[in-house]
């Protein structure tokens, strides 16, 4: 009986122990909310006694307690049972009081619980919660910066064919296959728009990009006098081409879908001609490369379009509106060179 004695003294011991940590002026209310199906806590700086409504679901609670129904409102939506709402929620009171509600769902093995610390009248947040907040903050910057379409910056490898528009030249055709087309680019995308389901980049940078002009039946390129012409060159070659290297700027806007992980560009281009030259092979594999501008315009324009998926390969499309070569060249009038293929 003395032992039965004892361990009954020691629980109330321990009762009033485990009482007098928890602020007087704190009131606690724990139920689990048939609404949103959740167990919530409830830690309240009211210090006035209330009476718990029959029906127990957390707008009766915040009602009771004296919460105005815009902030019930915000409470009930911040406690659903969506997987991506908050599971720890302030609610401030208008008459200065605040509400603390922690929301986690019944099946879990542990159910968090946070202190309420009363800094001042206002009820503050504690130095904890004022931590877990500025982490909550940079994590959502994380994942807005890391959910755009676009990268800041890429690296493009351009490989495709290219040919002219033929004009009232002869002469001037050109091999399809054996003329191709490579340019690496260094691109920045600057995002205009991140919206949830289009995201508009307008994306810039530096390329530089060769043009092999490989032409038909032993045909080959020079100059006779100030003027240049295309002839047959009198005997059998292996290859004959017209290489034509440019520094070009293109810029474009592009759409970036994100339900389909698909991206459209649309724009234009400036470039300048660094160099050009003629290279001839032989059927003895022996080689000729004749450095000389062959009367090309040394700028050039035109328009650019690409499109794929988002991270995979892009078709591009090409084509010049400026002409390649001079207006005083009489032997090469009309043609505008273009170029498709794919960018890596």
């Amino acid at each position: 009986m003395r032992k039965v004695q004892i361990i009954l003294l020691l629980m109330i011991i321990g009762s009033i122990t485990a009482k007098a940590n928890v602020k007087s002026d704190t009131t606690i209310v724990e139920f689990t909310d048939k609404g949103v199906k959740k167990r919530i806590t409830v830690y309240t700086s009211s210090k006035r006694d209330f009476d718990l409504p029959k029906i127990l679901d957390l707008d009766n609670v915040l009602k009771s307690i004296g919460v105005d129904s815009s902030e019930r409102k915000k409470a009930i939506i911040l406690a659903g049972s969506n997987g991506e709402k908050q599971d720890t929620i302030l609610v401030i009171a208008r008459d200065g009081r605040s509400i603390k509600i922690v929301a986690k769902v019944p099946n879990e093995s542990t159910m968090r619980r946070d202190t309420l610390r009363n800094e001042s009248d206002n009820d503050h947040w504690s130095r904890d919660e004022k931590r877990e907040d500025h982490r909550n903050m940079n994590e959502k910057k994380k994942t807005k910066s890391s959910g755009r379409f676009f990268s800041g910056s890429d690296f493009g490898v351009y490989i495709g064919l290219n040919n002219w528009s033929k004009g009232n030249t002869s002469g001037s055709s050109l091999d399809t296959w054996g003329s191709r087309y490579f340019a690496v680019s260094l691109q920045k995308n600057a995002t205009l728009i991140n919206g949830k389901q289009v995201d508009l980049a307008f994306t810039y940078g530096p390329e530089i990009a060769w043009n092999n002009f490989m032409f038909e039946e032993n045909n080959v390129v020079e100059m006779s006098g100030k003027q240049v012409v295309f002839k047959n060159f009198g005997q059998n070659l292996n290859k004959t081409k017209l290489v034509v290297p440019t520094l070009n700027f293109p810029m474009m806007l592009n759409f970036g879908f994100e339900e389909s992980k698909f991206k459209i560009g649309v724009g234009g281009y400036i470039g300048y001609r660094v160099g050009s030259y003629r290279k001839i092979k032989y059927e003895d594999s022996k080689k000729e490369k004749q450095k000389g501008s062959f009367g090309l315009n040394d700028f050039r324009y035109g328009l650019t379009a690409e499109l794929g998926k988002r991270k995979g390969l892009t078709f591009f499309l090409r084509y010049d509106l400026s002409e390649m070569f001079k207006s005083d060249q009489v032997n090469a009038k009309g043609l505008q060179a273009w170029s498709v293929g794919l960018r890596l």
